[in-house]
């Protein structure tokens, strides 16, 4: 967790700039996009000149009414061509294949921001593990992994430098691994109810995401490779500050833990639209953020809780063998996951 003086600067004393870079002739797609900071995302990229910008939302008619609300403050700067809505559902494996499908029918893609992530205090499972995990870790990658070859096609065929940027969080760095597994995967190991900590579940979720980022970041166009001649990806991430968004403190928590939560959140929290200009930042930082985690506007040293390669190789691994399961040729089909 960050120390106190850490969290003071980020909330308090640090100013995310307003993002100036432009994003005209790019084509964006943002998850969990019809609200907090996917929308204020999508807001400045709008207002920043990005030919389309597509709003991923599990629910269309929520994701519609963003779109009218972006539309209507934006007027001028957002024609009706700009803005579109696509389902998008990470528990559901088909509901992923066939988002994927439609991104590649794109004659673009140039940013993709990971941003749709979920937080609970009840226990349930989806991809056969516990569900902030399935979601935020298996649902995210399920889909990032098959839009890495559209990012790669756009760096060729525009000679532009694409990005694919994780929202993640600060806390990853407090998240209790389990010392012991007992001979499960990590993933089977969070389908038991008894390993449930909802209090761990999200940040130790961000933990396997920086893991993942790492890891893949080293296997697709690493900082020291030779592209022959290509543009390069950027793979980075980012933490968005402590944010009022849809993220607070889970509605099923006892009404003492929500009303504290809700006066600390008053009290500390930035603005969706703060968090979304680090947000933006990262979709439009150089090459040196590649396999780089940012915070505070800048590239942060990692915890020494993500450098355990052990860990990294393990869940890798396990991943893998995940998706795979989901999508069978999955693994043959993007090299780099071998």
């Amino acid at each position: 967790m960050p120390s106190l003086g850490d969290f003071i600067y980020a909330q308090f004393i640090f100013h995310p700039p307003k993002p100036t870079t432009s994003f005209q002739s790019k084509t964006i797609i943002i998850t969990g996009a019809n609200g907090g900071l996917g929308k204020e995302t999508a807001k400045h990229l709008v207002s920043l000149e990005a030919t389309k910008v597509i709003l991923a939302c599990r629910s269309i008619s929520n994701g519609n009414k963003a779109k009218s609300e972006i539309e209507s403050q934006l007027k001028s700067k957002c024609p009706p061509s700009v803005l579109e809505v696509w389902q998008l559902d990470l528990e559901s494996p088909a509901s992923v294949e066939a988002f994927v499908a439609k991104a590649n029918a794109l004659p673009r893609l140039d940013v993709f921001i990971n941003n749709a992530g979920i937080h609970s205090s009840k226990f349930s499972t989806v991809y056969e593990t516990e569900r902030c995990i399935g979601v935020n870790v298996i649902g995210t990658f399920l889909l990032a992994l098959q839009l890495i070859p559209k990012l790669r096609q756009t760096a060729r065929e525009f000679n532009t430098t694409p990005h694919l940027t994780t929202v993640t969080s600060a806390l990853y760095d407090s998240a209790k691994w389990p010392a012991e597994t007992g001979g499960k995967d990590i993933f089977e190991w969070f389908r038991e109810e008894k390993n449930f900590d909802w209090m761990n579940q999200y940040n130790i979720s961000k933990l396997m995401q920086i893991y993942i980022l790492m890891k893949l970041s080293a296997l697709v166009d690493p900082l020291d490779s030779n592209t022959k001649g290509a543009r390069p990806i950027v793979i980075n991430s980012l933490d968005p500050c402590f944010c009022k968004t849809g993220l607070g403190s889970p509605e099923d928590l006892p009404r003492g833990m929500q009303l504290a939560g809700k006066i600390f959140t008053a009290a500390a929290a930035r603005t969706a639209e703060e968090g979304s200009r680090l947000v933006v930042q990262a979709a439009s930082a150089g090459r040196e953020t590649h396999g780089k985690y940012m915070r505070t506007g800048k590239v942060q040293a990692y915890d020494k809780s993500a450098l355990n390669k052990r860990r990294q190789e393990d869940l890798w691994k396990t991943l893998c063998v995940k998706v795979e399961g989901l999508q069978k040729g999955l693994v043959t089909v993007l090299p780099f996951l071998d």
